[in-house]
């Protein structure tokens, strides 16, 4: 067959198979199969069984600090003591995939202001040192410069909820809390049992993640859990307090004041301090 015998065949089977075309869909009368809507429910179920499971449920909340409601309302009554009136639940979640569309659209903590808290704590936890499962533990504070709060808060976040670290220390760790202050802020590791070992574990554990030396004092406080109160007795006294455990009515952070010349940098993914 010639070359142009050739062309002219494939120029005519070009041609049938677009006037077939242009046929088919000019046709009213042709039948179109319809949507099976078990097929479609089978690829919504197949679309969630396809994302990644995390080993724990955890859930973000935040809180606003009184002055910054004071400042935003003042004509309404604030009730400073009420603690859990002044936290709420952002949203929660159980497969990386919604942790992501989540924490994606939170204030990043370098640009939050002071008197801003994020908190993220497996469920049912409640960021508060009186829930069942945080008042015989305590929490683990770090003091950081404003410019290196959100990759060190991202890094550990990461860490708690792929489940990464030792599992003995992911089983104590209940959450972990974002607290932005004027000079500084602060990142606490909230956890389940105070005790000397568990203490001991959980600061090592940090120090490896973020790479703190260890000649660098970490400040670990235990909650307080009022089991006695004398009013006779001042909870202010170590002394006074050696036979009760701790009762501190307000969750404030206290440590620094001994160690106010080192800061927290975190530079090329290494973690250090330095002196002011």
């Amino acid at each position: 067959m010639s070359q142009e015998k050739k062309l002219e065949e494939e120029n005519k089977n070009i041609i049938e198979n677009n006037e077939e075309k242009t046929k088919n869909e000019d046709n009213p009368n042709e039948i179109k199969e319809s949507p099976d809507p078990k097929k479609a429910k089978d690829d919504e179920g197949q679309q969630k069984l396809s994302k990644t499971k995390l080993k724990h449920k955890f859930a973000f909340w935040f809180r606003i600090s009184e002055e910054i409601l004071k400042n935003q309302m003042p004509n309404k009554a604030i009730d400073t003591n009420e603690y859990e009136s002044q936290v709420k639940k952002i949203a929660d979640f159980d497969t990386i995939e919604d942790f992501w569309a989540i924490f994606q659209h939170l204030r990043k903590p370098d640009s939050c202001k002071p008197g801003i808290e994020f908190q993220l704590f497996k469920e049912p936890i409640k960021p508060m040192w009186e829930d069942e499962y945080n008042k015989n533990g305590g929490k683990l504070t770090l003091k950081l410069t404003k410019e290196y709060t959100t990759i060190i808060w991202e890094e550990i976040i990461l860490a708690i909820i792929g489940s990464v670290l030792p599992e003995k220390i992911d089983d104590e760790i209940n959450g972990i809390v974002f607290c932005s202050k004027k000079e500084f802020n602060t990142l606490q590791i909230w956890f389940k049992t105070y005790s000397k070992s568990i203490n001991a574990e959980l600061e090592q554990c940090i120090r490896d993640l973020i790479q703190i030396p260890n000649e660098v004092p970490l400040e670990l406080k235990q909650f307080a859990y009022k089991k006695e109160y004398n009013p006779k007795r001042n909870y202010n006294n170590r002394e006074d307090n050696s036979k009760y455990e701790k009762y501190d009515k307000h969750d404030k952070y206290n440590g620094y004041e001994k160690n106010s010349n080192y800061d927290y940098n975190y530079k090329k993914n290494k973690g250090y301090y330095h002196k002011k």
